[in-house]
């Protein structure tokens, strides 16, 4: 056996150097090509985010250049023709049968999504229901991490909806909800005049806090709507901060926020 083996080694010796030879610098360029595209990502990710998604998809592009080009390169060291054997109908017919359709309608897909500006690296999206923070986009799939870290990986082809939530600022509604013997008028009044303090503190703020109104009559009280638009998903702390200022403000003038209550009926009549 190991005779075999020592015969093979010798009689294909300049052939396996050459094809490690070429392995080696293909992984050596990828390589290359994953660190440059590493470092222009932590350059660039907050200023210039369609910049970044360009720059992961070349480098997707170059990865299947160089597989594509090092497996063309060693078979033909291998004095494999593959001229031939691309150019036959019956094999293209395979090929295509095996999954070609779903993988270029993938890139076709792909290219649309990125050349379109759909979304890009750092973008909060909800796609086909699944939402989170687009981590990567390639020619094939696009990466996506949720709130709780669930990482889920989407063909492109199968994309079917996308909703992004960081082309635009974002408009919020906050519901205050106080009790029906409230002035209304009154509480209007001082969340008017307190409110616009808010926004020294947030720079986020785009514009607003403002007081809309009486925006419903429910059962457990009046609700009083607040109105803020913020650099696009920039909206949490400040909705935070405003209902914990409207509690102190409630708090320092006496007002009652509305809360569900359940009265009982004692018939003495039925005793």
């Amino acid at each position: 056996m190991w005779e075999s083996i020592l015969t093979f080694v010798k009689s294909y010796s300049r052939i396996l150097i050459s094809t490690v030879i070429v392995i080696a610098i293909a992984v050596v360029l990828n390589t290359i090509n994953n660190i440059i595209t590493r470092r222009f990502v932590k350059k660039n990710l907050e200023k210039r985010k369609h910049a970044v998604t360009m720059a992961k998809l070349l480098k997707s592009i170059i990865k299947y250049a160089i597989l594509i080009l090092s497996s063309i390169i060693i078979l033909d060291i291998w004095g494999i023709n593959i001229g031939p054997v691309l150019a036959g109908a019956g094999i293209l017919g395979l090929v295509i049968g095996l999954g070609a359709q779903s993988l270029i309608n993938d890139f076709l897909s792909g290219f649309a999504i990125i050349f379109e500006n759909h979304y890009d690296v750092g973008d909060v999206v909800e796609i086909d229901g699944f939402k989170g923070t687009v981590l990567e986009v390639s020619l094939k799939s696009t990466k996506i991490i949720s709130w709780l870290n669930e990482v889920k990986i989407i063909a492109n082809g199968n994309i079917k909806s996308v909703i992004n939530f960081s082309k635009e600022p974002t408009v919020s509604y906050i519901d205050i909800r106080i009790g029906y013997e409230e002035d209304v008028n009154k509480v209007i009044n001082l969340l008017e005049e307190k409110l616009v303090t808010i926004k020294d503190s947030f720079p986020q703020v785009i514009e607003g806090p403002n007081v809309i109104g009486v925006s419903e009559l429910a059962n457990q009280g009046m609700i009083i709507t607040i109105t803020l638009k913020t650099i696009a998903n920039e909206q949490y702390s400040v909705k935070r901060a405003i209902n914990k200022f409207v509690k102190e403000i409630f708090d320092e003038n006496n007002i009652k926020i509305a809360y569900d209550q359940v009265v009982v009926h004692n018939d003495e009549n039925n005793n």
